[in-house]
């Protein structure tokens, strides 16, 4: 059982993903992690065990080094650097990106980053 980012680009990518976490240190309901750098037609498992179990909505971000963006419209604050922090927790440092919105519905599932 896992949650797995498949890497369909020709470039690498950085990304992140955000779950449901009841009570959260924060006062949230979410927590947010990342950054996972996967290369191209590679995957990384960004979560160890059964996703539907969790939640069926989950959220997520990636870039690539030429600019290319996999985004929507949830915004969400995250640092530069490696980070697993509440959904209302930022620093100084932070910046503002827009998440995509996906559903998970079974305890194995690959979510891709297409071209």
């Amino acid at each position: 059982m896992a949650l797995k980012f498949q890497n369909n680009y020709h470039r690498e990518i950085w990304t992140m993903v955000e779950r449901y976490q009841p009570s959260c240190s924060d006062g949230s309901n979410w927590v947010k992690e990342g950054w996972w750098r996967i290369g191209p037609g590679e995957s990384a498992t960004v979560f160890g065990g059964d996703p539907s179990a969790v939640n069926a909505t989950w959220y997520c971000y990636a870039y690539a080094g030429d600019g290319v963006e996999w985004r929507d419209r949830f915004r969400e604050t995250v640092p530069h650097q490696a980070f697993e922090w509440c959904a209302n927790t930022s620093d100084s440092n932070s910046r503002e990106i827009l998440m995509n919105e996906f559903v998970v519905s079974r305890p194995n599932h690959t979510h891709s980053f297409n071209p």
